[in-house]
């Protein structure tokens, strides 16, 4: 198993706190207009699954659109669309410099 580096383990503490005020999916008001934000105890797991380390390091995966786009961080904390078919750092697009600027953009689930 490997070890945690400290954006990993922030990236969980924020997801925990964006779903505990009730952001888990809804609406965007920019690319990729939708979002699930992932359980913080599923990161991890997700994250080998899609093989973030190898075809896009750096980044680090806590949510989705649903579909083939995947909510990533990089190092320094901005958020990024990045397909999930297709992974390379070259296609990460930035949406907002942090996850409390990509709240401005998310309705809560109702």
């Amino acid at each position: 198993m490997r070890a945690l580096c400290a954006n990993e383990m922030n990236i969980k503490e924020e997801v925990k706190s964006l779903r505990g005020e009730g952001y888990l999916e809804g609406g965007l008001s920019v690319d990729p207009l939708w979002y699930i934000i992932w359980e913080p105890e599923n990161i991890d797991e997700y994250n080998t699954d899609y093989e973030l380390s190898k075809y896009a390091p750096g980044f680090t995966a806590f949510g989705s659109n649903g579909g083939n786009e995947l909510l990533v961080v990089n190092e320094v904390g901005a958020v990024f669309t990045i397909p999930a078919i297709g992974m390379e750092p070259q296609y990460a697009e930035k949406i907002a410099n942090s996850i409390v600027e990509l709240k401005q953009y998310m309705e809560k689930s109702t």
